[in-house]
């Protein structure tokens, strides 16, 4: 039976920061996250308003993300987190023109590999944003002091997949 992966039940809560040592090698932890129930998930969503005019009326959006968490082990990097995330964010951007609230629909799977942070010292890392963990290239991070900053690791993958300047398509029309 060792090898089944033996499905656990779906966590709907998660700390902005995790200590690594809380899972277990080879488990994987499923978790289902949302902005209403997550206060930092809340926090990126609001960020995400940021831009836009406190008067303009626009949906309240949402943030939803999937995680599956595992601890691993291996010679080459040593004892990591591995999560994989799906993020499912709908929120609003002013136009690059108008400045009207435009829709945004962000679904964007990513994986993270979380380091020791002793790791960062080595010289394939220093100029690396990418490691090759569970069989595949992932994003690089480094846990500290035990903690793997999920929130970090979210927060900056959503904004790297935020459009610089969203324009809506009947200006483009117009134009």
């Amino acid at each position: 039976m060792g090898a089944m992966n033996m499905t656990t039940k779906i966590n709907t809560q998660i700390d902005a920061q995790v200590p690594i040592n809380k899972y277990s090698h080879d488990i994987i932890e499923e978790y289902e996250l949302s902005n209403e129930k997550t206060p930092w998930l809340q926090g990126i969503l609001d960020e995400l308003h940021e831009q836009l005019d406190k008067e303009d009326v626009y949906p309240a959006g949402s943030l939803h993300l999937k995680l599956k968490i595992s601890r691993k082990k291996n010679p080459l990097i040593g004892d990591h987190l591995v999560v994989r995330a799906e993020i499912d964010a709908k929120y609003h951007l002013p136009c690059g023109l108008t400045l009207v609230p435009l829709p945004q629909h962000m679904d964007h799977k990513v994986n993270a590999a979380f380091l020791h942070d002793s790791q960062e010292k080595q010289p394939e890392y220093a100029e690396s944003t990418t490691v090759f963990a569970d069989g595949e290239e992932m994003e690089l991070y480094f846990y500290r002091k035990g903690l793997a900053d999920i929130m970090e690791f979210i927060h900056e993958q959503i904004f790297l997949e935020v459009p610089a300047f969203p324009r809506s398509e009947r200006t483009e029309e117009e134009a």
